[in-house]
């Protein structure tokens, strides 16, 4: 069956949510309190979700009617990936790269032509995979996640680096999903 990535809608919400809220557990569970990980980050989750988010775009990877995975980014000056997950369950069959390059690649076809993403600093395979598609570390700096402290690291794409991430997927030899 083939996969597709298309714009998420408002209708959209509660899968986007659901999948969220499973990435989360399966991503972050060594950098918060586990306490945090049940009913405080679905009710997270549901508030994020319930008012979709004018003025952004998001893009829903399913197959089959079933949600593997979405990416959303704040456009502006520099747009901001501030959401890439994929269902736990799917991790490492190329759903990320490809939501990721779709969202470059839109975005390119807006007149944008650098992009940034947030890391947690401990989180050393997103950190590799982000920097294997191009993505340049910037300096780490202190946040906050589900009100614990933690560090996180931008990510950076731009000129050449950005280019590439924003090229046709499907046209990639190797591609993996």
């Amino acid at each position: 069956m083939t996969m597709l990535v298309r714009d998420a809608n408002p209708g959209d919400a509660t899968s986007i949510a659901a999948l969220h809220a499973r990435s989360w557990r399966a991503s972050y569970a060594s950098f918060v309190p586990p306490e945090v990980l049940g009913a405080p980050l679905e009710a997270n989750m549901r508030t994020r979700w319930d008012v979709w988010p004018a003025g952004r775009l998001i893009l829903l990877a399913e197959q089959a009617g079933d949600v593997l995975g979405f990416v959303a980014a704040e456009r502006g000056g520099v747009p901001i990936v501030d959401n890439l997950h994929v269902d736990p369950g799917m991790r490492g069959g190329g759903i990320g790269e490809r939501l990721l390059r779709h969202i470059a690649a839109r975005l390119r076809d807006e007149g944008v032509s650098e992009l940034r993403l947030y890391v947690l600093e401990g989180n050393t395979d997103a950190r590799r995979f982000y920097r294997r598609l191009g993505g340049q570390e910037e300096t780490a700096a202190d946040d906050t996640l589900l009100g614990s402290p933690v560090r996180m690291v931008p990510m950076h794409w731009s000129g050449a680096a950005f280019v590439d991430l924003a090229s046709d997927f499907d046209c990639r030899a190797g591609k993996d999903a």
